[in-house]
């Protein structure tokens, strides 16, 4: 009857362990949800910010697990943009090229 009675009072107590754990795990899911939704709002923010202002978003935006960050070390394009280079032209034998063009049109 001892052994009984001790083996019940063991179950119960983990039977109590383990909804405290279930219960502190699930409170944890909805923090954790919570804090992923808050970032991910944060971030909608700035990008309706920048289309509503319609400027360009020269920064890294970042969602790294619940955090949201600007990383200002991370440009996605170059302010001013490089100049573009003029076209090479490929030089084939069955074409003109552009130069001879020109002189034609010119003769004419």
């Amino acid at each position: 009857m001892q052994v009984r009675n001790w083996a019940l009072n063991q179950l119960k107590q983990r039977r109590r362990a383990a909804l405290d754990l279930y219960k502190k795990l699930e409170d944890w899911i909805h923090v954790a949800q919570k804090t992923e939704m808050d970032a991910i709002e944060e971030m909608s923010m700035v990008l309706k910010q920048n289309i509503e202002e319609e400027t360009k978003i020269q920064e890294e935006l970042r969602i790294e697990f619940m955090d949201f960050t600007i990383d200002e070390g991370v440009l996605n394009y170059i302010n001013p943009p490089p100049p573009k280079q003029p076209a090479l032209e490929e030089h084939r034998v069955d074409r003109f090229s552009v130069p001879q063009l020109q002189g034609m049109l010119e003769e004419y």
